[in-house]
């Protein structure tokens, strides 16, 4: 849901901005926010008709970890609300990040504060830095001031559990079926990227650092990605989407900001376009083999 949401306003972006073909990415937009919706609305129903199932879930550290992607989910959603209704679209967005800041309290007073090692997941990233996607969408809605809270409660979480996890994660292999969170890795500079560029009045220097930092970690994601895409399905491959979305789009962002800076030529914007395609081929490579998980157990 998230990183299809995230992906159509992207596939906007690269559309309209680059490639000069605004009416191919709104048609594109439409559906990656019709296909995301829908999915919003059956997790919505879920929690209604299952919340016994929901509750017991939130004791588990990765269960409760990535649901953090539901309230990010809310503040991509709220972009594709404007156009409707301005004023809900805002209130939309506002539910979004309260429900992310309620989430990182709720977590860190049942498993931060007495942590074990076999209990940390780079899933701990989706609590603490996934809120910087606020900075990503306030421009949306004028709210520049709370991205920009958001954005340095992100960056001061990431400075500390990035390294941390990095050593856990080498220190401690992960299991099989939470293996593919590995790629969660890729996500927390790319929003910290996108988030400044959106949020504030960014410097060419320091833009220029977090996308050397950006493709480093990139890089090191990519080498594990083969070996991660053989495991069978587990459905941890979503991991194997919106942070490859989210790359893309700071690539975008800050490809941008440096070209209208005159540090780069405008032949650069070919790199956010390889990212984005091979993040949309990953989308709709873990959707069908959810589908396909679905179905099977459909038949069963």
């Amino acid at each position: 849901m998230l990183a299809t949401a995230s992906l159509g306003i992207l596939l906007s972006q690269y559309f309209s901005s680059v490639l000069l073909i605004p009416e191919a990415g709104f048609v594109l937009q439409a559906l990656c926010g019709t296909a995301a919706g829908i999915l919003w609305v059956l997790l919505v129903l879920k929690a209604v008709f299952f919340f016994p199932q929901i509750r017991q879930a939130f004791h588990d550290p990765v269960a409760a970890s990535v649901a953090g992607t539901f309230p990010m989910a809310m503040m991509i959603l709220s972009v594709y609300l404007a156009d409707l209704s301005a004023d809900f679209s805002v209130l939309f967005w506002y539910a979004g990040v309260f429900l992310h800041a309620a989430l990182i309290v709720f977590f860190t007073v049942r498993f931060v504060r007495r942590p074990k090692l076999s209990q940390v997941f780079p899933s701990w990233l989706v609590v603490y830095v996934g809120i910087v996607l606020s900075a990503i969408t306030a421009p949306y809605f004028n709210q520049i001031q709370t991205g920009q809270i958001c954005f340095w409660f992100g960056a001061a979480a990431l400075v500390p559990l990035l390294p941390a996890l990095l050593v856990r994660c080498t220190q401690l292999p992960l299991s099989e079926p939470v293996r593919p969170l590995f790629c969660i890795f890729a996500a927390p500079v790319s929003i910290i990227l996108a988030g400044y560029v959106q949020s504030f009045f960014a410097h060419a220097g320091f833009v220029s650092v977090l996308l050397i930092a950006e493709t480093v970690i990139l890089i090191l994601v990519l080498t594990r990605l083969p070996a991660l895409l053989r495991l069978p399905f587990y459905p941890s491959y979503a991991a194997f989407t919106f942070p490859f979305v989210v790359t893309a789009t700071a690539y975008l962002f800050g490809i941008q900001n440096l070209v209208e800076a005159g540090f780069l030529s405008v032949w650069w914007y070919a790199v956010p376009g390889c990212v984005l395609l091979f993040a949309a081929v990953l989308v709709i490579y873990v959707s069908l083999r959810y589908a396909s998980a679905l179905w099977k157990m459909v038949l069963q």
